[in-house]
């Protein structure tokens, strides 16, 4: 009995470590911008509110924030530190996309002011996500759309509107999983010597 019961606990506790960490979280705040340049007109630079910061980090998918050529943007989040791996997704609005408006950014994670590079994304569908194996207290953005795309028609660089960073799942966890119950299956299977 007392090996069902260690064996139940270990379940338990497989299980719930599974999930402590299978929140998805949204850039919540900036800390740190550099714009970049916008090529456009006056009025296209401004159009949209995408000079405002904040729309980086609001939660209306229809905002958005224009980096600009070679900007940059550093997000925090509601919980301070990830530990396991992330995948990390930029979403970037483009309004009536037209082919040739290229843009792209590298994705950085930082952990105590150490930046790791984890990929480039682009404005492709499909094509705005990076994981982050290492832990990382923020996310950093650097548009890189020109020296990606020298023939782009975009003005203003890559254009954010959200960051999301949600656990990898862990196939390990599942194997683990299935040889606890294996192993309940055998205690129960399993008769006393006569």
């Amino acid at each position: 009995m007392t090996v069902l019961k260690t064996l139940l606990a270990g379940l338990v506790l497989a299980a719930s470590t599974a999930g402590a960490h299978a929140a998805t979280y949204y850039a919540n705040s900036v800390i740190d911008v550099n714009a970049g340049l916008c090529t456009g007109s006056a009025r296209a630079c401004a159009a949209n509110d995408r000079q405002n910061v904040n729309n980086a980090v609001d939660t209306d998918d229809s905002t958005f924030y224009a980096l600009g050529f070679g900007g940059d943007i550093t997000v925090g989040f509601a919980l301070p530190l990830f530990t396991n791996p992330q995948n990390v997704q930029a979403f970037e609005i483009t309004f009536n996309r037209k082919a040739g408006h290229d843009e792209a950014a590298k994705v950085y994670s930082v952990l105590d002011g150490v930046e790791t590079f984890l990929g480039t994304i682009t404005n492709f569908v499909g094509g705005n996500n990076v994981v982050a194996s290492t832990a990382f207290e923020y996310i950093k953005l650097v548009d890189v759309s020109r020296t990606v795309f020298p023939a782009t028609t975009s003005h203003d660089g890559f254009d954010l509107s959200a960051i999301k960073v949600s656990p990898v799942p862990l196939p390990a966890a599942g194997v683990l999983m299935l040889a606890g119950l294996g192993g309940l299956a055998a205690l129960r299977r399993r008769k006393p010597a006569a």
